[in-house]
């Protein structure tokens, strides 16, 4: 199994649904070709964004399937955690023989690990599942309550888990991010998890990043990304500020979840509604978005 840094802007992937809440599987073909257009260079499937522990298993491998067609195109990036090694461990296998670029877990959010040898423990059982995939630990504290030092979890994972190859790192610890980013000569790919801050990511060494808003945002971004390795940082810094208006817009409406996928059904990407417990925009937010996403012309 080869090692790769991954460069360039991954999107989350929403959960397409009919109006009864079951997977609408049709819509991915619009949907890929959408991202693709937008210039994303891959995607990380059934995570917080996809409503992934409010799928069962056997929904999110047809989820998956029916992304891999793209795989020329994009990089597939499949998360697989669960609270349960057993079940993470099921979709791993199967990522893995469908041909996933990567798989990712969370940290389990019932009775959640507190020292990094624990956690370690957790993801090597789902791994060693996949021993051909590379494997990248998803640190979102503040969804998962799991709050790990992740160098911690990098050394320790650095022994026990050898397809581990980096951490898809969402909190807002820049130290923690930057001690991890040069963990032994810089050789773990730390992809960068908050998209209203990636242009930190960008100068503590991240090469990619993962966030919600780019199944939108992502011309933004990719014009970001340019001006910061050009060296115009006047430049980066503007694009970032305004790519931080559209996501205070994006969580103004109930939560990311909830709105990025109300907003892709503006742009004519039918994606349907979020399952319970989440609540979809009523028919009057819907209307006061599309008119509040008119302010941005790049779209």
């Amino acid at each position: 199994m080869e090692k790769k840094k991954i460069k360039g802007l991954i999107a989350p992937t929403v959960t397409p649904m009919d109006r009864h809440g079951e997977l609408n599987l049709s819509v991915i073909d619009a949907y890929a070709n959408f991202l693709i257009q937008r210039g994303v260079q891959g995607v990380f499937l059934c995570g917080t964004t996809g409503e992934s522990l409010l799928l069962d298993n056997e929904e999110r491998k047809k989820e998956a399937e029916a992304w891999m067609p793209y795989a020329d195109r994009l990089k597939i990036l499949i998360h697989v955690g669960s609270t349960s090694y057993k079940m993470a461990a099921e979709l791993a296998e199967h990522a893995q023989r469908i041909g996933a670029h990567a798989i990712s877990a969370m940290g389990p959010c019932f009775l959640q690990p507190k020292r990094a040898e624990e956690l370690v423990a957790f993801n090597k059982r789902i791994a060693e599942k996949a021993p051909e995939t590379p494997y990248y630990y998803y640190h979102i504290p503040g969804t998962s309550g799991v709050c790990v030092n992740m160098l911690d979890f990098l050394t320790l994972g650095d022994r026990e888990i050898p397809t581990l190859t980096g951490i898809k790192y969402t909190s807002y610890n820049s130290m923690e991010m930057q001690e991890c980013i040069e963990f032994k000569n810089r050789s773990y790919d730390i992809l960068h998890g908050h998209d209203e801050t990636l242009l930190t990511g960008l100068v503590l060494g991240a090469t990619g990043g993962i966030g919600t808003s780019y199944n939108l945002s992502s011309p933004l971004y990719n014009r970001l990304i340019e001006a910061f390795e050009q060296g115009d940082l006047n430049r980066a810094v503007a694009l970032q500020s305004e790519a931080v208006r559209f996501i205070e817009l994006m969580i103004k409406y109930v939560n990311s979840v909830v709105s990025i996928k109300a907003m892709l059904n503006i742009m004519g990407i039918d994606c349907g509604p979020v399952r319970l417990p989440l609540q979809s925009l009523t028919s009057a937010e819907m209307k006061t978005l599309e008119t509040e996403l008119k302010q941005f012309d790049w779209l």
